[in-house]
């Protein structure tokens, strides 16, 4: 079995979000490029913080600490 378009698929989906991290950690304004709303980092609940648009098309869950 040949994993290496899966592989490829991961690959750049963790360099996407690792971009739109790095660009709202900045400050920038970023949009979801599905429905382009803006996007917000927000505490979601303790220990993680959430990146997303109000649609929910865009959604990063990210662990602090």
């Amino acid at each position: 079995m040949d994993f290496s378009a899966l592989n490829k698929k991961q690959a750049d989906s963790f360099a996407q979000q690792k971009r739109l991290l790095q660009q709202l950690s900045k400050g920038k304004t970023v949009v979801c490029p599905t429905c382009n709303k803006e996007i917000k980092l927000v505490l979601s609940e303790p220990g993680y913080a959430r990146a997303q648009c109000q649609k929910g098309c865009t959604d990063v869950l990210l662990q602090l600490g």
